[in-house]
């Protein structure tokens, strides 16, 4: 299975080339760093891996806080078999394990349960925030890195970007470009995902990134808090989540 692995990502990063390789006008280290999350991000789109997710909500009411949510979920992520209609592949979140509001196990699991993580591509703006196609709409400084053999560049987006983008500071190896963490301060324009994304109010989290089959970098482990508008969702919230068990679905040729 191993072998079948490390052929699997030699074909997709053949086939991410041509996405990585349009112009980059940023730090060399920068474009290193965007080539390498094109490549992450094309490899997982095509594969299985599950996600876990623990979240602590609560909203306030005059001077108090009441806590609304204790809840556990763990969910499957797979690309759908075929392309929908505009000939893009739709992304299935099933529901495999889960709380209730105050934690407590449920005994019969629905798989479309709505969850935070049913809201995939927000969670990609943050996990993926350097993607090619979104460096022109950033500007980036680098600031005194507080670790020893990395890099760190402060992010922002500009006043005329008009996409789903976010803000915060990523931490680089030096030599490669890999995305080692990311600290994401804000999420920006994310009406242009859709209209009930646009209700998360406020989001931080601290992302860090394992290296996979020694090139690619996936988001495993992050935490953070936020303010949310989304129906079903609404107040404070803080998370932990994890990432992991990719499983490549597609065929090798």
């Amino acid at each position: 299975m191993k072998h079948l692995s490390v052929a699997a990502l030699a074909v997709i990063a053949l086939l991410s080339a041509d996405a990585s390789a349009q112009t980059c006008n940023a730090p060399e280290l920068i474009c290193k760093a965007a080539a390498n999350q094109d490549r992450s991000l094309y490899f997982r789109d095509h594969c299985r891996y599950q996600q876990k997710i623990h979240v602590e909500r609560t909203k306030s009411k005059g001077d108090k806080e009441t806590a609304e949510e204790l809840r556990d979920t763990t969910v499957m992520v797979e690309p759908a078999k075929k392309p929908d209609k505009t000939g893009k592949t739709p992304v299935i979140v099933r529901v495999i394990d889960d709380t209730d509001k105050k934690g407590n196990p449920k005994r019969n699991i629905k798989e479309d349960e709505p969850t935070l993580l049913s809201f995939g591509a927000v969670w990609d703006v943050a996990f993926f925030p350097l993607l090619p196609e979104r460096i022109k709409y950033y500007s980036f400084q680098e600031v005194v890195s507080e670790r020893k053999n990395e890099r760190w560049f402060r992010f922002v987006p500009k006043a005329d970007a008009g996409t789903a983008l976010a803000s915060g500071i990523v931490q680089l190896d030096p030599r490669t470009g890999e995305v080692l963490t990311i600290k994401i301060e804000g999420l920006h324009n994310l009406e242009a995902l859709d209209k009930e994304a646009a209700k998360m109010k406020s989001f931080n989290a601290t992302i860090d990134y394992n290296q996979y089959e020694g090139t690619l970098r996936m988001p495993t482990l992050a935490s953070g808090s936020g303010v949310s508008g989304i129906r079903r969702f609404e107040g404070n919230f803080k998370f932990r989540f994890e990432e992991g068990k990719y499983v490549p679905m597609f065929k090798l040729e």
